[in-house]
């Protein structure tokens, strides 16, 4: 993955070999050699955990994108919704990929027309119809790649859009790496 790594993905590693090498060090000091063996799984273990946890904490703070001129447009002839927009990269720091999950919630109910009718018994129903439609429609995509700090990349997404779908709530979530 070109232009994952940043400084802070460096420092961070470095940490983690330091202390990695340290608890090898103190390790060693053991006599009985089950122990040792449990010692060492225990500090692989424990850095390969941590190593996880830094790479997201970093990718978090130092790896920022945030969507401009967001809009989703309905082709009827094959039943799609198209969404375009842009990303713009808000970091110091260049990014390797972003990711789009667009999910579509159907809400066919207004809070004038609510009723008691439309709340359904929730859990385990060994009953339940098999007929019955989602009102949730989702797509994550790939929507840049390799994006400089402040640079703009214009995308598009295109899902299939559910005919029966009458007042739909748009929900967008961005991740980046």
């Amino acid at each position: 993955m070109e232009g994952y790594f940043n400084i802070f993905h460096f420092i961070a590693i470095a940490v983690l070999a330091l202390l990695s090498m340290l608890f090898a060090l103190i390790s060693r000091g053991e006599k009985n050699p089950k122990f040792f063996k449990i010692y060492v799984a225990i500090n692989v273990v424990s850095t390969l955990m941590l190593g996880y946890f830094f790479m997201m904490i970093v990718d978090k703070y130092t790896k920022k994108a945030v969507l401009m001129e967001f809009s989703g447009h309905r082709v009827l002839r094959n039943e799609t919704i198209v969404f375009k927009g842009s990303l713009r990269n808000t970091g110091e720091f260049s990014i390797a990929n972003c990711d789009l999950t667009v999910k579509l919630i159907n809400n066919p109910v207004s809070k004038e027309t609510i009723a008691g009718s439309i709340f359904k018994p929730s859990g385990l129903s060994l009953f339940s119809r098999g007929d019955e439609r989602s009102n949730v429609a989702e797509i994550t995509a790939s929507v840049a790649k390799n994006i400089a700090p402040k640079q703009i990349r214009n995308f598009s997404v295109s899902m299939p859009y559910p005919s029966y779908f009458a007042n739909t709530q748009t929900i967008t979530k961005l991740e980046c790496r």
